[in-house]
């Protein structure tokens, strides 16, 4: 299998992107940050197939043209938070109606059983979404996006809708996901501390991607994450000024062991 899931290359779309490339490889937990109007938004409309985009873009080595609309959704679910369309009574009839086919009652009831609990709504199964608060549509999105076994998992950005803490464990959750499914996953977020999390950290302004790899390196360019309207992780940032003073020598996210290293 092609290492890469997803290719994107030469891409030109309105005024957003000019000779733009990315390369998601497969099976990993990618994040794509980014201060608002950076282009995150079409860059997801884009890997989803919502906006066609003819011979620029690659899905498991294959153009997008010679997929089938429904054979891309069922390769990759995008959640757009609180954008979801529900076509039974309660959450647990429609994630029963959402699943494969061929699973059994039993294996499906189990199923939703695991990532209800898992992602917090299993006192929710029995509402319906019109009921649902818009941080438990989210949860329920994802459950859904889950519920229908992608291979590709592709999430906007959750900011808006939760605070630091629900949003690190939100993020823990995927990851464990990911690491336990082998399904790749596309993360936008404004909130860096996420990218933490991932095994591969882009970073876009105005467009073009200007800082791209290991997380936890991409996050010590603070001068440039600065100028992309972003905001450090407070340990990031406390190490990071430490290091330009060679009070430590490596980035630390352990404040117990930040206070250790100084201490000696």
């Amino acid at each position: 299998m092609n290492k890469n899931c997803i290719e994107i290359l030469g891409l030109n779309y309105l005024n957003i992107f000019n000779n733009f490339s990315i390369a998601i490889e497969n099976e990993k937990f990618i994040t794509v940050s980014g201060s608002n109007n950076c282009g995150k938004t079409t860059l997801i409309r884009i890997i989803d197939g919502q906006v066609p985009i003819n011979n620029t873009i690659t899905l498991y080595g294959r153009p997008y043209e010679s997929y089938k609309v429904t054979d891309i959704s069922s390769i990759i679910q995008t959640i757009i938070p609180l954008e979801i369309t529900a076509f039974q009574n309660t959450l647990e009839d429609e994630m029963l109606y959402q699943m494969n086919e061929t699973a059994s009652k039993s294996e499906k009831n189990k199923l939703i059983k695991t990532i209800a609990k898992q992602f917090k709504i299993t006192k929710l199964l029995t509402k319906t979404v019109d009921n649902l608060k818009n941080k438990e549509k989210i949860y329920f999105q994802i459950a859904l996006a889950l519920i229908k076994n992608p291979k590709i998992i592709v999430i906007d950005d959750l900011s808006p809708y939760f605070n630091k803490q629900e949003l690190i464990m939100i993020t823990e959750m995927l990851k464990e996901y990911n690491q336990n499914n082998k399904t790749t996953i596309i993360m936008v977020t404004s909130l860096l501390d996420c990218n933490l999390y991932s095994d591969y950290s882009y970073i876009l302004d105005q467009g073009k991607i200007v800082l791209e790899g290991n997380p936890k390196e991409v996050l010590e360019r603070d001068n440039i994450l600065n100028k992309a309207g972003l905001n450090l992780p407070f340990m990031i940032d406390l190490s990071v000024k430490l290091k330009d003073y060679d009070l430590i020598k490596n980035v630390e996210l352990d404040m117990d062991r930040l206070v250790d290293i100084l201490w000696k």
